[in-house]
């Protein structure tokens, strides 16, 4: 047997738990510090130079995700006896895939200049061609992850962006480098990143083949290819859209739409990187996932609904205020895609369940969909209506997704329920929303001002975390328990834990 942990299987659910926490304040402080570089670097540089990084940022993540096919959720999931080979198998493929990446990215290049005609966007792709790389040599961190020791974890990756913050700003702010500093940053960050997992890495880090192990590591990922090739459509197809059809600037209100909304599902992350250990190891046991299912999306949506409903009530504050006049463009961006990413949410971290039973088509049927209704409605709707009807594209395509999305879960989870996950956020939104909504046709009247909208902000926050916090306080409380080790540790459910998996390497 495999060594998954290096503690008891009855301690699982606090375990999960305090993972959660450790994630949660990983992500916190780390989307903090990269909220806080981007509004400074965005007011710097202004909208053609956060166009320009747009452009390639989004293009090359966009061919780096098409090599990113689960070959950690795989090495994750699965339950060999030998770890340490079983690493070194998974890492020999991930350098293999990343460093055929790079060649793409060098030779995309110039294909992007082209289509976008802007003879600056070649060099700066051709200087993130070394992403991939880095990444695979980071491999030594999905070690932690399936040992769900999340501490060490969390403190490798933190590394990237705190160097890169240290270095970027400095650079955007005392130097006539634009576009370059955020580049020089992000270098900067990666090598010192990749040094420390290299050090920390519980495995040698060796090149390893075998024709079995990769076919079965190509049947998990074989899918998942699928969805990330729909998603990359989605992703580069809309900056690529919108930048044709309105220009340079245009790109640059969608990319700052793109990066203020994806925070939206931060939450999801937090539970979805925390869970998806545990979730391996219960995987036979249906009622301990839907118990773990409907729990961990209640609690992420207790994020996702109040700051994708704080964005479409803020959005014209944040720009008027903060970023300036010059980005008025992008609001109705801002707002839309906060639509979209709060329906996208609902449910989302259901792909993980199927993944863990090792079957990865059903997310892959999803994201299919979700391309073809993007191409059929999203883009019709920008030529047809601008930016208003792109946005409404968006949001009856991320409809249709859900639709699809629920006969899936059914499938798997029959007891799950998208009114069961809505039912405890949805009344706390919904007032909070309407005492910003009063607020505004009572209070000062004419002109709204900054004091009018910090006002406003701080009773949504207020109103919301009072309300749903107390509708959701047998939640909260029984999380807080199993962190405290005051309830029995078990698995989900008091469910009867499998065998102890092994000892430690």
């Amino acid at each position: 047997m495999s060594d998954r942990f290096h503690f008891p299987r009855a301690e699982l659910r606090r375990r999960t738990v305090h993972g959660a926490l450790v994630t949660g304040g990983f992500l916190v402080l780390i989307d903090g510090l990269v909220l806080v570089q981007g509004l400074i670097v965005t007011r710097l540089l202004g909208p053609s130079e956060i166009g320009l990084y747009g452009i390639v940022s989004t293009a090359v993540i966009s061919l780096i995700a098409l090599k990113r096919v689960g070959i950690d959720e795989q090495f994750v999931q699965q339950e060999e006896p030998d770890q340490e080979t079983e690493f070194q198998y998974a890492f020999t493929l991930e350098l293999g895939l990343s460093v055929g990446m790079a060649l793409v990215i060098l030779v995309a290049a110039p294909i992007v200049a082209a289509i976008y005609r802007d003879d600056q966007l070649a060099p700066l792709m051709a200087a993130l061609a070394y992403l991939p790389i880095a990444f695979a040599l980071q491999a030594p961190l999905w070690v932690y992850f399936r040992r769900m020791d999340y501490r060490r974890q969390r403190s490798l990756q933190a590394i990237q962006p705190f160097v890169s913050f240290l270095i970027t700003v400095p650079l955007a702010a005392a130097t006539d480098l634009g576009v370059w500093s955020l580049v020089i940053g992000q270098i900067g960050g990666y090598v010192v990143a990749v040094a420390a997992a290299l050090i920390a890495s519980p495995y040698r880090l060796r090149l390893r083949f075998n024709r079995q192990v990769a076919h079965r590591y190509l049947r998990f990922s074989a899918p998942i290819l699928l969805a990330v090739v729909a998603a990359m459509l989605i992703a580069q197809g809309q900056i690529l859209a919108v930048k044709l059809h309105d220009g340079l600037a245009a790109a640059g209100y969608i990319t700052l739409a793109v990066t203020l909304t994806r925070y939206i599902d931060r939450a999801d992350q937090i539970v979805t990187a925390t869970i998806y250990p545990a979730i391996c190891a219960i995987q036979n046991q249906r009622e301990a996932l839907e118990e773990l299912y409907l729990k961990s999306n209640r609690a992420t949506l207790l994020w996702v609904l109040p700051y994708a409903v704080g964005i479409v009530l803020f959005a014209p504050d944040l720009v008027h205020f903060v970023l300036g006049d010059k980005w008025e463009g992008a609001i109705v961006l801002l707002q839309g895609l906060a639509v979209v990413g709060a329906i996208t949410q609902l449910g989302f971290n259901w792909f993980s369940f199927y993944r863990a039973h090792g079957d990865t088509r059903p997310p892959a049927i999803e994201a299919s969909v979700g391309a073809i209704a993007f191409l059929v409605l999203a883009i019709p709707g920008l030529l047809l209506d601008g930016f208003d009807g792109f946005v409404a594209g968006r949001v009856l395509a991320a409809l249709i997704v859900l639709a699809v999305r629920a006969l899936f879960i059914r499938r798997l989870l029959p007891g799950a329920r998208y009114a069961t996950l809505l039912a405890p956020s949805a009344l706390p939104i919904a007032l909070s929303a309407a005492a910003v909504g009063i607020v505004r046709l009572a209070a000062w009247g004419g002109h709204r001002g900054l004091a009018q909208a910090l006002i406003e902000l701080g009773l949504f926050v207020a109103v919301y975390v009072a309300i749903a916090l107390r509708r959701e306080r047998e939640l909260l409380g029984e999380l807080l328990g199993a962190l405290r080790g005051s309830r029995a540790a078990s698995t989900p459910s008091q469910s009867r834990p499998r065998p102890e998996a092994g000892h430690p390497a």
